[in-house]
């Protein structure tokens, strides 16, 4: 067993701890003459047993003040989920409502719930659901920010997604760049088990030739899947809604982004969400395609013990308490 001090300076104090062993007892029993008293090897015993007593409980109490703790370990540990970075769209058209949903009168539409609200609350149960995967997570708009590195802590990635309902989002949709950061997340990573980048996002984006090589070559050097939830935007068509003509590229830019996605030689699939039923059903398929052998190191967390040691000299110093309360002081 492996122990750990914060103040090793206060060991010092130990080598006051013998002390005890060298001070006579304060309590003295008059007699007459010593020759008349039998030797007595249990009272000696006893004489001695005490002073190692006082040795030690002094020594509990230093060694408390030095804050002593057990190290973190890290245990490897084997599953059945995956490596998922959630990648989650912050533009301002993620605060709208969702698509498909009727409404006859457009100011209702203030009080619908936002598709962004929406996706965060399905991915918290999804997180939820699924404790054996490591998550990051990512959100997106004109720039990507990362949130929260690979971790296995629920507390913590739950945090990290309601940390994403502060504020509203801004204009701009860059989709490339929130892909290529998400990847970057495996950089240096062992691979153990399956990876995967989850794009939860309403609209499509025109990439360059560079950035379209960029991603085709990152998702296959660290092997990670790309799933894209695709949440439909009011008056917009839907991910398999064909179009023709010269407006492809301006009527449906996630129809073309969809069909970039589809060329990759790595694992893609696309879930078309019109509506929360149809986002709750996407994130449920996901649930059950992405469910490997996966390895992965649990770190536990340092343990104090300086309380245990401070328990143990308080339990000797009142052993001693009662002895001394039993010492018989005149014959």
């Amino acid at each position: 067993m492996n122990i750990a001090v914060l103040y090793p300076w206060v060991l010092f104090l130990l080598m006051f701890c013998a002390v005890p062993l060298f001070t006579r007892d304060a309590a003295v029993v008059r007699y007459s003459t010593l020759s008349l008293i039998p030797d007595d090897r249990i009272s000696t015993l006893i004489a001695i047993s005490l002073r190692l007593l006082r040795c030690a409980s002094l020594a509990l109490v230093a060694i408390g003040l030095s804050g002593p703790y057990l190290p973190e370990k890290e245990i490897e540990r084997i599953g059945e989920g995956a490596q998922i970075v959630l990648l989650l769209d912050r533009s301002s058209s993620m605060d709208q409502p969702f698509g498909g949903q009727p409404f006859s009168n457009p100011l209702i539409t203030r009080d619908a719930e936002a598709k962004g609200a929406v996706a965060r609350r399905l991915l918290s149960e999804f997180v939820a659901d699924r404790r054996n995967d490591k998550y990051a997570m990512l959100v997106f708009s004109t720039e990507p920010i990362q949130v929260l590195p690979l971790t296995d802590k629920t507390d913590i990635i739950q945090a990290a997604i309601d940390a994403g309902n502060i504020g509203r989002g801004l204009s701009e949709t860059d989709v490339g760049a929130g892909i290529i950061d998400a990847v970057r997340v495996f950089e240096g990573q062992p691979y153990t088990g399956s990876r995967l980048v989850l794009l939860v996002s309403d609209g499509g984006a025109r990439l360059d030739q560079v950035t379209r090589v960029h991603i085709a070559d990152m998702l296959q050097r660290y092997r990670v899947a790309l799933y894209w939830v695709y949440i439909r935007s009011r008056y917009s068509p839907g991910i398999s809604t064909a179009t023709t003509g010269d407006q492809y590229d301006d009527t449906a830019p996630a129809r073309v982004l969809h069909e970039y996605f589809e060329t990759l030689e790595t694992p893609y699939r696309v879930f078309d969400a019109e509506d929360p039923r149809a986002l709750a059903a996407a994130i449920a398929e996901v649930n059950q395609l992405q469910s490997l052998p996966i390895r992965y190191v649990d770190i536990t967390p340092r343990k104090k013990i300086a309380n245990w040691c401070y328990a143990a000299g308080m339990a000797l110093i009142a052993m001693l308490l009662i002895v001394e309360r039993m010492e018989i002081r005149r014959w």
